[in-house]
């Protein structure tokens, strides 16, 4: 079994690099997340999330990209539809969730939620098994998924910050190459947003701050991924070998 993967790997990472990047292929590319996601703390038009799209629709303006984000939200907004949450925890937000991105036909999903699941004091154990619901349930449907590390948020409780900080550690294990880490350079040493990028209530990154967001996200190179394994016809046809090669290219 192991040799047939590598087998399959091989032949695929062939075409991977005849077609690296060349491909303008236009993909569909949804956002589920929080208030950061949705745009909170820059002005219009300058939100990470809108700086991205305004990126893909140079590559070729037929992109589309689905923000669904809802402020206010957390992780088990963006469950499956049919998903039972514990009791004392709230239920998906139909529309805005991972069955939603599924049924746009999304090649692609981006995850940003910063805190909010922190502050309400989700463990890390039930927050990486949110996660994983997730992206397990875009697996079964070929789509990949990136996942955004928590951001610093002030006057955040000496427990609060220690989950914040176990979840981003997780996350860039988890997720390795498709986790975007949105921490690091934003962050004072108490875990509280840097002043120059604060975007005034402590919970938000300014312009500035949703700059540096963009750029981590570009810095993942979501299109050309999507263009490496469309590449791959093997990958198109089986969801097995679609898997595979999608950690392969993490």
């Amino acid at each position: 079994m192991k040799k047939s993967i590598s087998i399959i790997l091989g032949i695929c990472f062939i075409a991977i690099n005849i077609n690296a990047q060349t491909c303008t292929t236009p993909f569909h590319i949804v956002i589920l997340g929080s208030s950061t996601a949705a745009g909170y703390g820059a002005t219009p038009k300058k939100s990470w999330a809108r700086l991205f799209e305004d990126s893909l629709k140079k590559i070729n303006p037929n992109y589309i990209v689905d923000n669904l984000a809802v402020p206010g939200s957390n992780t088990y907004a963006a469950q499956p539809n049919d998903y039972v949450p514990p009791a004392g925890r709230p239920l998906p937000i139909k529309g805005h969730n991972i069955t939603k991105a599924i049924k746009l036909g999304a090649d692609a999903v981006i995850v940003n939620y910063p805190s909010n699941d922190a502050v309400l004091n989700y463990t890390p154990d039930e927050q990486q098994a949110n996660y994983k619901r997730i992206s397990d349930e875009a697996a079964k449907h070929n789509i990949l998924v990136w996942v955004a590390t928590p951001q610093p948020r002030n006057i955040l409780t000496r427990r609060q910050v220690r989950y914040q900080q176990k979840m981003f550690d997780w996350i860039n294990q988890y997720y390795k190459g498709k986790a975007i880490n949105f921490h690091d350079g934003l962050a004072s040493e108490k875990d509280s947003i840097l002043f120059k990028y604060n975007a005034g209530d402590g919970i938000h990154v300014n312009n500035k701050g949703h700059r540096i967001l963009y750029e981590r996200v570009i810095g993942r190179s979501i299109p050309d991924t999507l263009c490496k394994l469309s590449a791959v016809p093997i990958a198109q046809k089986n969801p097995s070998a679609y898997r595979n090669i999608s950690e392969a290219l993490r």
